[in-house]
């Protein structure tokens, strides 16, 4: 397939990298990191402004992640401005890019199921997406099922203090179990999500990784994201088959997948005293469980047996490996990112075939 335009794919504001397209020819600019951070965000308008005087380019097509508040989208709006040319704007959802970028790198031209598992993405309907079933074809997609959202006191700082995920998947009955955090700071964080103070709502898969870190007392507290769940995945064992079971609802046209039955679950294993190594990798085996078990019911309803996995969370090598083995024996094509990495580096990709495609149809 042939393109004409020029594109700018601007990409995410963390793990930030953009690119220039002129039809099938792509330029990335560098990797530039987290744009909320002032000198990054000037380095990447520097960058992109480079890029485009080098090669002698302006956009026809200018394409950005639907996140308001993101620098990157609000860049794209005044780009029309800075570069001063009528264009087309594109505003691309965050999970949709990410099964995008696997549709380019892999040639995929037909309808996939898309499992595209991270920590954040904003979602069309204002809530933070993360854990999401997609059905994937050209410019668009369905979003099919997800996790049931969860509370997150305080906004992005779980990223930081991952106890406070465990208080808005259990509520009251995960207090007890949280080490190294006060008392005090429990009864706010808990005051919070009963009073509905800063507490954004979120589907992320990604954060149900850093809860199960914090509950079991690996990480309660991260110095860099996905700490927790880094240190989780590191205590994984071959060789243990065990899971936790989980529920899932239809609810209004989407199957809504309940990860409280799980975390549930495990606290039954702590009042045991199980060893963490066993749970961590139990609750691995669950996630695997989830995934492959909701792809066979979406399949089966949408006759689609391509599958498609991108996402920061599938840089997770036990859960990726599982996933894949247990798919690919149950007959389905697995696709994964190649050269652009499952993390939100591949977001600008993405957004790029997602504009090809618009421009096509």
């Amino acid at each position: 397939m042939k393109y004409n335009k020029t594109i700018l794919a601007l990409g995410a504001d963390i793990k930030n990298r953009a690119l220039v397209a002129r039809g099938d020819e792509l330029y990335f600019c560098p990797d530039v990191g987290d744009l909320s951070d002032a000198r990054n965000y000037e380095f990447f308008r520097k960058n992109i402004s480079a890029l485009l005087k080098k090669l002698k380019l302006k956009p026809d097509i200018i394409a950005s992640d639907r996140h308001p508040g993101y620098f990157s989208s609000q860049f794209a709006e005044e780009s029309a401005f800075l570069f001063a040319r009528k264009n087309i704007r594109l505003k691309i959802q965050h999970h949709h890019a990410h099964i995008a970028s696997v549709l380019y790198e892999n040639s995929i031209c037909k309808p996939v199921l898309g499992v595209s598992f991270d920590g954040t993405g904003y979602g069309d309907d204002g809530n933070i997406w993360g854990g999401e079933f997609l059905l994937v074809e050209s410019s668009s997609y369905k979003r099919l099922a997800h996790f049931k959202y969860i509370p997150l006191a305080g906004g992005d700082r779980v990223v930081h203090e991952p106890w406070r995920i465990v208080l808005g998947v259990l509520g009251r009955d995960g207090k007890k179990y949280l080490k190294n955090v006060s008392e005090k700071d429990k009864c706010l964080v808990l005051n919070m999500i009963e009073k509905n103070i800063n507490v954004p709502l979120s589907s992320s898969a990604g954060r149900l990784f850093d809860a199960a870190s914090a509950l079991m007392g690996i990480c309660t507290h991260a110095s860099f994201e996905a700490e927790a769940a880094i240190k989780l995945e590191s205590l994984c064992r071959e060789g243990v088959e065990k899971s936790y079971p989980f529920k899932s609802i239809q609810k209004d046209g989407s199957m809504i997948i309940d990860s409280g039955s799980l975390f549930y679950h495990m606290l039954e294993d702590l009042k045991r005293k199980e060893d963490v190594e066993i749970m961590a990798t139990k609750f691995h085996n669950s996630m695997a469980d989830i995934i492959v078990s909701t792809v066979k019911r979406l399949s089966q309803r949408h006759h689609v047996r391509d599958i498609a996995l991108s996402g920061g969370v599938f840089q997770n090598r036990f859960l990726r490996t599982k996933v894949k083995e247990k798919l690919s024996g149950a007959g389905f094509q697995v696709f994964l990112n190649k050269e652009a990495g499952s993390s939100d580096i591949n977001i600008s990709l993405g957004q790029y075939h997602v504009s090809c495609c618009s421009w096509k149809n």
